[in-house]
């Protein structure tokens, strides 16, 4: 999401590089990204595995035909993904343009299901009654929905790593039942904590949502969470004309490698997230409580996504209000 015509979808390339480098797709595995957007972490996929070994003829056709796929509800973005896919090398990428969000995620068979998923869901947006009943924990919010359809497109044993907005770890009721399902039949092993600004370009105001990047698969229930917060270098904010770099997140990769303890990495068992609510909120017990300054775009930012959380409250209630009156 970074600039211009592809504001609206574009993945910051250095929050991809990493997600794609902690979730590490490997050669003869499918990888799967059902908001697509321009192609990126397809592409970067791509390019790591490529990168990985020494690809044989049979392993390139394989990657050109039977690995990579994704979807795409908007026309311009489906259009840039394909260009973008076919301009780095992946000549027959298997992307599509439809709403994900149409599919009734109870019906998704074992061949739609995937080794690896990489994504960036939309978040912010509201959901339909119709396309509601697709999930079995009905929400407004697309994020949410998303959720859901990633960890039912997950094959056995497979990883995924996924952006989501602060809102989806610590709010409860719907969200709460969607994490409880996560942390019982998947391993959520890592949560790394972005600053507002990172997704600076998604928003006209250039402020952008605080972000979290959560990693998990398919291999059992989760036993602890090993978190990151990360902070930008001393005197840097990031914004659309300063954005994060490699640079600013490799001593997040390199702790995540060892799951190493620092001042600004933590691990908290799932017997306190579930003490809390289900609350996924990185709260790092080093950091001193101290009066934090935001400048007033900070400040408005984090009233408005603590507005959207309150009218989709309420929006939910009056349904069920409306509910109520026709039966009575």
């Amino acid at each position: 999401r970074e600039g211009g015509i592809a504001g609206e979808f574009y993945t910051p390339r250095p929050i991809v590089r990493l997600m794609v480098k902690i979730v590490d797709p490997k050669v003869g595995e499918t990888v799967f990204d059902p908001f697509c957007g321009s192609c990126g972490f397809l592409v970067e996929s791509y390019r790591h595995m490529m990168a990985s070994k020494e690809i044989t003829v049979e392993e390139y056709e394989l990657l050109q035909k039977e690995t990579f796929y994704g979807q795409e509800k908007k026309p311009l973005p489906y259009l840039i993904g394909v260009m973008n896919c076919i301009l780095h090398g992946l000549l027959t990428p298997n992307v599509v343009r439809k709403n994900t969000l149409e599919d009734n995620i109870r019906n998704i068979p074992e061949s739609r299901r995937f080794h690896v998923i990489l994504t960036n869901p939309p978040f912010g947006g509201k959901e339909s009654r119709q396309i509601q009943q697709n999930f079995p924990v009905q929400s407004q919010a697309t994020e949410l929905l998303a959720l859901q359809y990633v960890m039912k497109s997950l094959k056995q044993n497979g990883r995924c790593g996924i952006v989501v907005p602060e809102g989806v770890l610590f709010r409860g009721d719907a969200f709460a039942l969607v994490k409880k399902e996560l942390l019982e039949n998947f391993n959520l092993h890592t949560i790394i904590s972005l600053p507002s600004g990172v997704f600076a370009n998604v928003t006209s105001s250039g402020q952008g949502p605080k972000t979290n990047l959560l990693f998990f698969d398919r291999t059992g229930p989760t036993k602890e969470i090993w978190y990151y917060e990360h902070v930008p270098p001393e005197g840097k904010k990031y914004t659309k004309a300063n954005p994060i770099t490699d640079e600013d997140l490799k001593d997040c990769y390199e702790k995540w490698k060892k799951r190493e303890i620092s001042e600004n990495s933590w691990v908290v068992p799932v017997e306190e997230i579930v003490k809390r609510g289900y609350d996924l909120t990185a709260k790092n017990p080093n950091r001193r409580e101290e009066f934090e300054y935001k400048s007033p775009e900070e400040l408005v930012a984090s009233v408005i996504e603590k507005e959207r959380a309150i009218l989709e409250i309420a929006e939910e209630i009056q349904n069920l209000l409306n509910s109520y009156g026709e039966t009575k």
